[in-house]
């Protein structure tokens, strides 16, 4: 049994030579988007590394727009291209790392079966966010009064409606699923083009779109509503909280495989702490 690991990836190679090495394991291939905006020179001795394959369509993120999307979907075609049999895909960006030794970790995951490990919030916490996907949103374009044009937009036009008759849900972007559910994803996106022309005009597609696809096929029943991520969201803020040495007891104390998000100038000690705590 093989498993799969697409990171996202724009800045710190050196964080990520580190989260690389953390993952290496004989039945572990790690997939590296770097964003487009980046010089793929700056990232070639990491990229070199054993088991670790560069995502050759590279996609210029955007956050809270269809970029990151699209460097999901072009590691998620990365990875059905291999023509490997990977029990399970894990999306992780590179400001992620490892809770448990990379032996763990595939122990873990090749005892599961079906599962689909995404999280989904309630319908209550839902509905306070639903602007971002009522409301016409231009992330993807940088022009002059953008902003107020989308006000402009929302006001006149008619209420968006989600295409496909489908049912909106959202999550974290961070998720565990197993490869025909890869699959399934990347073909019905391709499939139905509306879907990206909705989204596309949307604010934080990424925490949706694929919630959205699979929590309305046959795959439903399997999703977990939890990822394997532990993250803080405490702040109340756009962005989880950077962990520090102060969050190693909750870290230990969870149950979750990854953390995010650690940044190698504020969380050095903390991984260090975890290295010392997790047998490779």
């Amino acid at each position: 049994m093989r498993i799969a690991f697409i990171i996202q990836v724009h800045k710190h190679p050196e964080q990520l030579e580190r989260l690389l090495l953390k993952l290496a394991h004989p039945q572990i291939d790690c997939y590296v988007h770097v964003d487009a905006k980046c010089n793929l020179a700056d990232w070639e001795q990491v990229l070199a590394l054993p088991q670790v394959f560069t995502v050759k369509e590279r996609a210029n993120v955007t956050w809270a727009g269809w970029g990151i999307i699209q460097a999901s979907l072009n590691g998620m075609n990365a990875v059905l291209n291999a023509g490997k049999p990977y029990t399970y895909v894990t999306l992780l960006s590179g400001q992620d790392y490892p809770l448990a030794s990379s032996a763990d970790i595939y122990s873990h995951l090749s005892a599961l079966s079906g599962q689909q490990f995404m999280d989904l919030i309630t319908e209550e916490a839902l509905q306070p966010m639903m602007s971002k996907m009522n409301n016409y949103h231009f992330v993807e374009y940088n022009f002059p009064g953008k902003y107020r044009l989308a006000k402009w937009v929302t006001a006149i036009l008619p209420r968006r409606k989600v295409p496909l008759g489908l049912q909106l849900y959202c999550g974290s972007a961070w998720w565990t699923l197993s490869l025909d559910c890869v699959k399934y994803c990347v073909e019905y996106e391709r499939q139905h083009p509306a879907l990206r022309r909705f989204f596309k005009l949307t604010w934080g597609a990424d925490e949706f779109i694929f919630q959205t696809i699979l929590m309305n096929s046959s795959y439903k029943t399997k999703i977990t509503g939890y990822n394997l991520h532990y993250i803080d969201w405490s702040a109340g803020k756009e962005h989880p909280k950077v962990l520090t040495l102060e969050d190693k007891t909750a870290l230990i104390q969870s149950d979750k495989l990854f953390a995010r998000k650690m940044d190698i100038g504020l969380s050095a000690s903390l991984m260090n702490e975890i290295d010392q705590l997790v047998a490779v």
